[in-house]
């Protein structure tokens, strides 16, 4: 018995040992460099600088350049420091420090956040450049980018322009809308004039499409109030889709029953074309 409960022990020891071996960091100094640096570059920047304190070698891996351009592209895609020449004078892990700390600006001032990061030679100082910094950026205050755009009509065009719809129905093409621009909470100019962007460009990309803007115009706020009806909990009598269909034929034509019946359809089976967290940005 003692023999077998000894065997038992050393078992579980080995087990143990062998599962914190697998469960602990690699030590780098045993590994070739490129594969360090490919261990590393699954950390984000807050424990990438945490991993440069650990020690010299640590400090030297965490600031190849390389490491710090995955960061860069990862969450700022279309950067005018990428092709303006700012590059040639600066690292990567320089330009992610400029970037991080110009948005953490613009969180609470967007007008301040982006006239630093253009001062600083990091960002074209075009509506071009700033819209395609914006549309393609992974994390963005959406309260801040709402007040700028608000101000920045040409920006705002810009932005636009860079969506791609084609083939889009109309319920999707508008979540898509509200995905990338903040969709506001009250009629008005802004919400009027992002609508008419949107439609530009809605049928630029589906050139094929019969229905003239004053009729799609109608659909989009029809399907807004719709999506309202149908999410609140407020609203107790939601919506039928016959209702729908009998409340929209006497304004838009060209536009079968059918047609609208699968709008409906879309906004009852996919939610909201609007909807947003408790932050204000896109739910995803």
């Amino acid at each position: 018995m003692g023999q077998v409960s000894s065997c038992h022990s050393c078992n579980d020891r080995e087990v143990s040992s062998r599962s914190q071996k697998r469960d602990s960091f690699p030590d780098l100094a045993q590994l070739p460099p490129e594969v360090a640096v490919e261990v590393l570059s699954h950390l984000d920047a807050t424990d990438l600088c945490l991993a440069s304190c650990v020690n010299d070698l640590w400090c030297s891996l965490t600031n190849v350049d390389v490491l710090w351009k995955r960061l860069c592209y990862r969450r700022w895609e279309q950067v005018s420091a990428y092709y303006n020449g700012y590059m040639d004078a600066h690292t990567y892990k320089s330009l992610y420090l400029t970037l991080d700390n110009g948005m953490l600006t613009f969180s609470s001032d967007p007008h301040e956040g982006l006239r630093y990061l253009i001062q600083e030679g990091v960002l074209n100082d075009d509506s071009e450049s700033i819209a395609a910094f914006i549309h393609y950026s992974d994390i963005i205050s959406w309260p801040s980018l709402e007040k700028y755009l608000r101000e920045r009509w040409d920006v705002l065009e810009k932005i636009v322009s860079l969506h791609n719809y084609e083939n889009h129905f109309l319920p999707d093409a508008l979540r898509y809308l509200f995905s990338k621009i903040p969709a506001p909470k009250e009629r008005g100019p802004f919400l009027d004039r992002l609508l008419d962007l949107f439609l530009i460009q809605y049928k630029s990309c589906n050139v094929g499409l019969s229905y003239s803007t004053d009729t799609l115009k109608v659909l989009c706020y029809s399907l807004i109030l719709l999506s309202v009806d149908l999410t609140s909990p407020h609203v107790k009598n939601k919506m039928s889709k016959r209702e729908f269909i009998r409340n929209l034929r006497p304004t838009v034509t060209g536009i079968s029953d059918d047609t609208l019946g699968h709008m409906y359809d879309n906004i009852y089976l996919s939610g909201h074309v609007a909807t947003q967290d408790d932050t204000g940005s896109p739910a995803r």
